[in-house]
């Protein structure tokens, strides 16, 4: 539960007749603005709103199609609509809401309309206004009932589409949901996800994800439609406004992940100024003594509001819960765009600084046929309090987009990132089934620069009866990437009682070499076309691909590897809507992906391999209550398979991985006040035509089969502001090694939490208390990665906001 900010005074002169022409209707849509921002106003989107008073029919009109709408009283008392039923952009769904009322919408701006009297181009002299819709020049779909996820996202090239007329499994968890489980990275929101597991606990300095098992790493992550420039690591969310989840294989809608990630992808959309001015400051606490305050401002200015600024500051610093573990970071995101009638921009520029020490890091994996043992104490971890990383990410991005026509836009967007590292670590080799560990201590310096663009076409015409949405869109991405490490000699210790070791005297000095450079390069077109009032919708279309990776040796600075392959794959996806809550869904879509890259951890670390091909199946079903919506989906996904050999530590290709699955997902507000999220992912990931058929039909490694997520709020009817929140997770065994002889028993985790929302002396304020790992059990998070990594102990989060 949170507070709007408070209306300008000029606004509180306009509230009676607001409720005059909205009634009911527009108290829900505020709800709704303050949960999340409206839909992009330019795309089409279903409406199914019975005929009714003008007032309720436009109000709900607004509500879906995102846009703004100013009108007298006056103009809408005493006046019915026929209603709006079928598939439009929102200049024609106002136009049949409007039919045979003696009124038409202008648009007055982009995302905003005005009602005037006939059809003829002059302005209604209009004494006072009021504005319908839950529309904000942010321009992003609605959140759901209860605003933990929203109605819709971005869908790739193909731009913003409602979840329904989705043909794969999507969920866009909101800034809403970041706040109120008081989110640090992108990990932190992702523990909703059933088919998503965190390869690394809270601490670790670093992102990295399984989803549908198979890993998606932190520098695959997209950030506002482009590869290449979140941070290497982990990102900051304090400029992120919705974090987008798409289940299974994209690289028709997204392109190739720059480090070949597969199982999915992860864009993260920036924050942006609404129409209400914003002050927030938020203070927080974690662990034993981490504090951090973070400052959020937001601006529109200039005629009809068409500037908007967003600047989001944070610092953070103290020592985390795991003992001799600290965290220092600081981050700064800018957002400034404009919206215009026919021309928009958005420019972002992100910062960050972050200082990890003692972080929680990967343990290898003994020789196959040696027993895991449990996991240690989470509360005093095995690393040395001397090891860090020091990382700081800066990127810079740029987006337009300008209407040609009513029904084409031409669209381009390009950025850059620099990303520095210093680092001092360990990674541990376990020895034996008794504690034995060891290391080679070692610093690794790199630095990376990645350029990426991309421009494209979008269009809308029909022929005859077939509505069709075309997309060309050409993109590339170059990444240069320079390092040097330097080890010592190796080092004993004890997972339960650890040595203390020396810090090694270890130093990097001159430029770092270049070590490889990637150029990504694809073309993609696509077309849908739907028809039946857009109640069969059917998305077909072609990436041809072009992947070019060169490694140079450290010394000489020679070449010594380099490949470049192109492929063209296809998608087919097709979406059924029978009714207007209903959808039935399929796609087949083939992708070309980066071959996998030895580990730093290898004996032939660097070594890039040949690009792969991985091809999913999947069908589903849709269905949205209104309150409630849940999505069951099958799916199949089929890759080369690639891990590290526990006897060598050399990282190998060896056949394929077959992943089997069905996924159950649950999100809304079923009660007033009772919000839900989770849902449960059953996999059956197998390995086949592995070399001799020695491992064909073992389960992978890192993948459990089932995985299960409840997360519920309730606020408390006994006192008005309290909020009650409770999380389960629940993972199921992993298998360590390919021949299925190591495991690591499954977890579950219990979260516990309280917001209370309250106004004190005019300002709004919310405070947030939550404790992780309740039970503070003592597991093996995860077997990702050809190591273990160790859950979190018991957590307490807490912190107060107020906006001014």
């Amino acid at each position: 539960m949170s507070f709007p900010s408070p209306p300008p005074a000029r606004c509180l002169a306009l509230l009676p007749l607001a409720l005059a022409l909205a009634g009911p209707m527009l108290s829900v849509g505020t709800a709704h603005a303050q949960a999340a921002p409206a839909v992009t106003p330019s795309s089409s989107h279903r409406y199914d709103i019975p005929a009714g008073p003008l007032n309720v029919v436009l109000a709900r009109v607004a509500a879906v199609s995102g846009v703004l709408l100013a009108a007298a009283p006056a103009q809408v008392e005493g006046r019915s609509s026929p209603g709006v039923q079928g598939t439009f952009a929102p200049a024609a769904a106002l136009d049949r809401a409007l039919a045979g009322t003696g009124l038409s919408a202008r648009a007055d701006a982009w995302g905003q309309f005005r009602l005037i009297e006939g059809s003829g181009a002059a302005v209604a002299r209009l004494s006072a206004i009021t504005v319908i819709g839950t529309g904000s020049a942010t321009g992003l779909p609605p959140a759901y009932a209860g605003g933990q996820v929203a109605q819709g996202g971005r869908l790739g090239m193909l731009g913003d589409r409602d979840n329904l007329d989705t043909a794969f499994s999507v969920t866009q968890y909101t800034a809403q949901r970041i706040e109120e489980t008081q989110a640090q990275a992108i990990g932190d929101i992702l523990m909703d996800d059933p088919s998503v597991r965190n390869t690394y606990a809270r601490g670790a300095g670093r992102d990295e994800f399984n989803i549908r098992g198979f890993q998606l790493y932190n520098y695959d992550v997209s950030f506002n439609g482009l590869y290449g420039i979140t941070p290497r690591n982990a990102s900051s969310l304090i400029g992120v406004e919705r974090v987008e989840v798409l289940r299974g294989p994209s690289a028709l809608l997204n392109g190739m992940a720059p480090y070949g990630s597969l199982g999915g992808a992860i864009n993260l959309v920036p924050k942006r100024a609404g129409p209400t001015p914003l002050n927030r400051l938020t203070l927080s606490y974690i662990g034993k003594s981490q504090v951090g305050a973070h400052a959020d401002i937001g601006r529109r200015f200039g005629e009809n509001q068409a500037w908007g600024v967003r600047v989001n500051a944070l610092g953070q610093n103290g020592d985390m819960v795991v003992k001799g573990g600290r965290e220092r970071l600081g981050a700064l995101a800018l957002g400034v765009d404009y919206q215009g009638e026919r021309a928009r921009m958005a420019v972002d520029v992100n910062y960050q600084d972050r200082v990890t020490h003692a972080r929680s890091g990967l343990l290898l994996t003994p020789e196959s046929g040696i027993g895991i043992p449990p996991a240690p104490d989470a509360r005093h971890t095995f690393f040395p309090d001397w090891t860090y990383w020091d990382a700081k990410d800066a990127s810079g991005t740029v987006r337009g987009e300008f209407d040609l026509t009513p029904d084409w836009t031409l669209y381009a967007a390009a950025g850059t990132r620099r990303h520095d590292f210093k680092s001092l670590q360990t990674t541990f080799l376990m020895l034996d089934d008794a504690g034995g560990i060891g290391t080679n201590p070692s610093a690794l310096n790199e630095s990376l620069t990645s350029v990426t663009g991309e421009v494209g076409l979008r269009g809308r015409f029909r022929t005859g009866p077939l509505q069709h949405e075309p997309v060309l869109s050409v993109s590339g991405l170059g990444v240069d990437y320079h390092a040097r490490r330097v080890r010592t000699t190796t080092v004993f210790s004890d997972l339960y009682d650890p040595v203390a070791i020396a810090r090694p005297d270890i130093r990097i000095s001159g430029p770092l070499p270049l070590a490889t450079e990637n150029r990504l390069r694809s073309v993609a077109l696509a077309d849908t076309i739907s028809f039946a009032d857009g109640r069969v919708q059917l998305t077909a279309g072609l990436r041809h691909q072009h992947v070019e990776v060169s490694s140079f040796d450290a010394a000489s600075g020679d070449r010594t590897s380099r490949y470049a392959e192109s492929a063209v794959t296809p998608a087919v996806a097709l979406v059924l809507r029978p009714t207007d809550r209903l959808s039935f869904y399929g796609n087949f879509i083939q992708g070309l992906n980066q071959g996998a890259t030895a580990p730093s951890t290898a004996t032939n670390a660097g070594e890039v391999f040949p690009p792969e091909v991985s091809r999913q199946r999947e069908v589903g079903i849709k269905y949205d209550a209104g309150r409630v919506a849940a999505t069951l989906s099958a799916f199949e996904i089929t890759r080369p398979s690639s891990y590290l050999q526990p006897s060598s530590l050399r990282f190998v290709v060896d056949g394929r991985q077959r992943n089997r699955g069905l996924e159950l997902l649950v999100q809304g507000e079923p009660l007033p006040g009772v919000r839900l999220l989770g849902g449960a992912a059953y996999t059956d990931a197998r390995l086949v035509r592995t070399a001799g058929g020695l491992n064909d039909g073992n389960q992978a490694p890192a993948v459990s089969r089932l995985q299960f997520n409840a997360s519920a709020e309730w606020d408390t009817p006994f006192l008005e502001g309290l909020t009650l929140t409770a999380r389960v997770l629940r993972t199921g065994r992993q298998y360590v090694d390919v021949a299925n002889t190591q495991s690591i028993p499954g977890w579950t985790r219990v979260d516990i939490g309280a917001r209370y929302a309250f106004d004190a002396g005019g300002t709004p304020m919310v405070v947030r208390a939550t404790i992780e790992n309740v039970l503070n059990k003592t597991y093996w998070q995860s077997a990702a990665r050809e190591g273990l990594t160790v859950g979190a102990p018991i957590t307490a989060l807490l912190s107060v906001s107020a906006e001014f």
